[in-house]
């Protein structure tokens, strides 16, 4: 790990380490013999706690580290970031584990599991203090009883906070505040050097702005301070289904310009002979008895015909894909089955015509069970922190392929993988961006 000038460019510019160290012989002795820092958590290298760090959502590799810390604070992790930089071991965050391709893994180095680091603070009227490993489920548990949440949450709540920043996290509301990288008004951090600082725009914004959206590779977000808005009770939920990408994405453009709805996605469904479907996902809140204008929110779009309009909770509402997660879970599909998922930024321009191209070849079987088609649009300028990755073009469309492999099918898995590197190609030569994705060992088909 290359070592900065200066103090200041190390705190704001110097990846934390490799994310990954491959082909090198098991080194659990020399980590053995070298002899830990002193810590107040536990640093782990039971059998069980190593193959756990091994494993993350995408089931389709599998590096195995000599160590992992469950860090009872903070400067547990600037410890063990510094014993690492000394010794020559790879230190790795991992919040959630949702990673798809082994990113929060390292082979012969240390995964720090972030999710002892869990709490959240007492919310103010305008921001809430939590740990890094927090999951947004517990942050809304702590908000919404007080009429308040972050201005973008991320559609599953079982991520981390320190995760989500790290990729920028993007949602439903991104169209109006950007991602959440762009709502954190202060971050907690470990830099390269294993020092803990403070940053925010004002306060060492160098630093701030580089560990936004960098995917961990100048610092482990150990703490942040989250921007709130208010909140209503209600949700008026409108799904709206259209016969091409087109259509779709002409009449998101639109909703995103004229901001009739808080929150704007899509999806591409495929059902058999019947082809692709698009349908459009809006939502309004409310307090009753002031209710959405139903028609007025419908006026002059493009869609086919409306699936459906009803209402929920507020809460139910954020909470949409837990039911989903947890029908997967029964059937072991979630923990149990490859994820060889792909998110992409397409230039809005372009966004229809690479959507045609990508779905175009494309069955059930290439998405798997499971599994869908994710597109939301994001006026450029919204993603205003600077290592959050956007399209070059006025309008970025999030376009996410969720594949799901039944197991037993490795060509189909290789199918898949291939398919998803040919995309990513594509967009890149188009203008667009990888999201959520750093390239590492696992760039083609076969590989552990």
């Amino acid at each position: 790990m290359p070592r900065g000038t200066s103090k200041d460019r190390a705190e704001a510019a110097e990846p934390v380490g490799s994310r990954i160290v491959t082909g090198v012989p098991p080194r659990s002795g020399l980590f053995r013999r070298l002899g830990p820092p002193l810590l107040r958590g536990v640093l782990s290298t039971r059998d069980s706690d190593l193959a756990a760090a091994a494993r993350d959502f995408g089931n389709r590799v599998h590096l195995r580290p000599v160590a992992v810390l469950h860090p009872a604070d903070a400067e547990d992790v600037a410890a063990i970031v510094r014993f690492g930089r000394e010794n020559g071991f790879a230190v790795v965050p991992r919040g959630a584990g949702c990673s798809v391709d082994g990113q929060a893994q390292a082979s012969d180095g240390i995964v720090v599991d972030l999710s002892a680091l869990c709490a959240v603070g007492e919310p103010a009227p305008d921001r809430v203090r939590v740990d890094g490993g927090a999951r947004w489920s517990a942050v809304l548990d702590a908000t919404l009883p007080r009429g308040r949440a972050p201005l973008v949450v991320p559609d599953h709540l079982g991520l981390s906070v320190g995760g989500t920043l790290s990729v920028g996290g993007i949602g439903g509301t991104s169209h109006r505040h950007g991602s959440v990288a762009d709502n954190v008004l202060e971050l907690e951090v470990v830099t390269a050097n294993g020092d803990l600082l403070t940053c925010s725009p004002v306060r060492r914004p160098e630093l701030f702005d580089a560990v936004r959206g960098s995917l961990g590779r100048y610092g482990i977000i150990t703490g942040a301070t989250l921007a709130l808005t208010g909140t209503r009770s209600s949700a008026r939920t409108y799904r709206l289904v259209y016969h091409d990408p087109a259509a779709l994405l002409a009449d998101q453009q639109r909703l995103v310009h004229e901001g009739r709805f808080e929150h704007v996605e899509g999806h591409a469904h495929c059902s058999g002979t019947s082809g692709w479907r698009f349908v459009l996902e809006a939502m309004q809140s409310f307090d009753a008895p002031h209710e959405p204008d139903d028609t007025a929110l419908l006026k002059d779009l493009a869609h086919h015909h409306v699936d459906t309009i009803g209402t929920t909770s507020y809460r139910d509402f954020l909470n949409r894909v837990a039911p989903l997660e947890a029908r997967l879970r029964a059937t072991g599909s979630w923990q149990h089955h490859p994820h060889p998922r792909c998110n992409v930024l397409l230039p809005g321009r372009q966004a229809a015509a690479l959507v045609t191209q990508a779905l175009a070849g494309l069955t059930e079987e290439d998405i798997g069970p499971g599994g869908s088609v994710l597109l939301y649009p994001v006026p450029t300028a919204r993603l205003a922190a600077p290592n959050v990755p956007k399209a070059r073009d006025a309008l970025t469309v999030v376009f996410g392929l969720q594949r799901t492999a039944p197991p037993g099918r490795p060509e189909l898995l290789d199918r898949m993988v291939r398919d998803n590197l040919a995309l990513r190609a594509t967009v890149r030569k188009a203008g667009g961006a990888d999201y959520a994705y750093a390239a590492t060992h696992c760039e083609a088909p076969g590989r552990p």
